[in-house]
């Protein structure tokens, strides 16, 4: 049986030509399979590029995503890091006051009279303020991280702002325990000089300096001559010279209204201007000026009035 063939006339316009191929039905079937083959391919790699745009386009999302969250969980860190040396600042400022809380408490053992007026309780509960508790339980569903970031940005920003009022609040009663502190290391308590009380605040005693009787400003603590006298506060010497009923003398001004004299001294170790300490040896007991024998004549002085030295004798030297 003889076979058919498929003729292809190719003819060209230029060359007045014609071209022709045979084609045998068979080869005409396998271009046309070759074809379909093709076609199905191309629409496969297409299909595919399409699939690898898409994910290509979700890596891409992703990413962005994942540089937010990171952009997010650093800004986290930042505000965790100031939260955290806000509590470290806090902690030390409260340590500070608890030493500062109990130098007061153990210069205030023996009770004094202040020239100042501040108030005689201070409780440990104003040093320290409780902080906001964020433990609720929150969803972490992609859906709700905006509200999920929102709640800890409002925790994080109640928390520093209670914080921050912390501190104000330990820096001021920092100070205030602080001036308390002062005034108390500024009272008289020390006894000037080792003895006993021979002539009490308020006697009537004949002076040459007053031209006749007055009451006794001070008191008289009789001791040998030589005795070291020391300073019952810290101060500053605000005299060191002679007086004419008292002798030699010393003046020390400690600060806060008080201030204390010391009268009939042997000698005197300071100079006027120089600064003292509590316990610190500043003359030596005498009988200088009208005096009947050794003794220190002592005076206490707030705001220049004088006041009862034997509230004041609270420590042995």
């Amino acid at each position: 049986m003889e076979r058919k063939a498929y003729t292809i006339i190719i003819l060209s316009q230029q060359a007045a030509k014609a071209k022709k191929f045979l084609i045998s039905p068979l080869a005409l079937k396998t271009a046309a399979v070759v074809l379909g083959i093709a076609l199905l391919v191309s629409a496969f790699i297409i299909y595919d590029y399409g699939i690898y745009r898409e994910k290509v386009a979700d890596l891409h999302r992703l990413q962005a995503e994942a540089d937010s969250q990171q952009g997010e969980i650093r800004a986290f860190l930042g505000k965790i890091t100031v939260l955290e040396e806000q509590i470290k600042k806090l902690a030390e400022m409260e340590r500070q006051m608890e030493r500062d809380l109990k130098e007061v408490n153990e210069l205030k053992k023996p009770k004094r009279r202040s020239p100042v007026g501040l108030s005689s309780e201070v409780t440990k509960k104003d040093s320290a303020e409780v902080l906001p508790a964020v433990g609720e339980e929150i969803s972490i569903l992609e859906g709700e991280r905006p509200q999920l970031i929102s709640h800890l940005n409002q925790d994080l920003l109640v928390m520093r702002k209670q914080a921050l009022r912390t501190e104000q609040r330990l820096q001021d009663f920092g100070k205030s325990l602080q001036a308390r502190k002062l005034v108390l290391l500024a009272t008289p308590s020390l006894w000037p000089v080792a003895g006993k009380i021979s002539s009490r605040f308020g006697d009537t005693r004949l002076t040459a300096d007053a031209g006749g009787p007055r009451p006794h400003r001070g008191v008289d603590i009789s001791a040998p001559t030589g005795t070291p006298i020391v300073a019952p506060a810290d101060g500053v010497i605000r005299l060191a010279g002679e007086g004419l009923d008292l002798g030699r003398l010393i003046i020390i001004d400690h600060g806060y209204g008080f201030s204390t004299k010391y009268g009939h001294l042997k000698k005197y170790f300071v100079q006027t201007g120089d600064k003292v300490r509590k316990g610190q040896i500043i003359g030596a007991v005498g009988s200088t000026g009208t005096s009947t024998g050794p003794h220190l004549h002592y005076e206490v002085h707030i705001h220049d009035r004088p006041v009862n030295p034997a509230d004041y004798l609270k420590q042995r030297p």
